[in-house]
């Protein structure tokens, strides 16, 4: 099986931020979506030019004002995922403020997408708990994807800081119903819940969420977190 990696560096926080975490595993493929390639020229990364399609963390910053936790639907992670499984079966995302602490050994992943949660939720009992305020939202969502927002019960909340995309034919479905879902949301202000619609995205793919390979990863990731960066 082989295996690609890949992240989103938009703006300089982020873009140093990812060339740590490149060098992190510098024996694997990686896939580097940002707004400045030259960044990466020293590193042996495929540094693909994006400008991002919605808002990132700096327009937090410098204006936008917060939606509920106040942090920005990063989206666009669909693109670095979709560019990192043209060559490979395997595509693991990870943000770029992650760090990789030890020496890791990939094993093989089981078709479709593979997340890390303590609570493997619905996407209703997270909602329930974080940002109830997006529960309306989300069901109008589920009944444009779906006929009807029962599903809301049923598709699991995916965090999106480690993700992992393996392709059994049925890839196209999740990334066209995550484009679906990402500009539903959007066109209605919302910038929060992009767990939500991987889930959803997942589901509609006839995918299970598996919440076990990504383990032995995520064992030895990092994730700083803590919202936007400045410096």
């Amino acid at each position: 099986m082989t295996i690609s990696f890949c992240t989103l560096a938009i703006h300089e926080p982020y873009r140093r931020r990812a060339r740590l975490l490149c060098a992190d595993l510098p024996l694997v493929p990686w896939f580097v979506l940002t707004d400045e390639p030259n960044d990466f020229v020293d590193l042996k990364v495929k540094a693909i030019a994006h400008q991002p399609s919605g808002p990132m963390a700096v327009d937090y910053l410098y204006g936008l004002p917060s939606m509920g936790t106040g942090t920005a639907a990063y989206h666009d992670k669909r693109f670095a995922l979709q560019a990192a499984l043209e060559t490979s079966e395997t595509a693991v995302y990870l943000d770029a403020d992650s760090r990789i602490n030890c020496e890791v050994l990939l094993a093989e992943f089981p078709s479709g997408i593979a997340v890390c949660s303590d609570t493997c939720w619905s996407i209703e009992q997270h909602l329930s708990v974080y940002g109830l305020w997006r529960k309306p939202v989300f069901a109008e969502l589920a009944k444009n994807l779906f006929g009807n927002d029962a599903i809301l019960s049923v598709a699991k909340w995916c965090p999106e800081n480690v993700i992992a995309i393996t392709k059994d034919g049925r890839e196209s479905l999740f990334f066209q119903a995550w484009t679906e879902a990402a500009e539903f949301l959007q066109s209605r202000d919302v910038y929060s819940g992009e767990g939500g619609v991987i889930g959803l995205a997942a589901t509609y793919a006839g995918w299970e969420v598996n919440f076990d390979a990504l383990q032995p990863l995520v064992s030895a990731i990092h994730h700083e977190a803590g919202g936007p960066k400045v410096i």
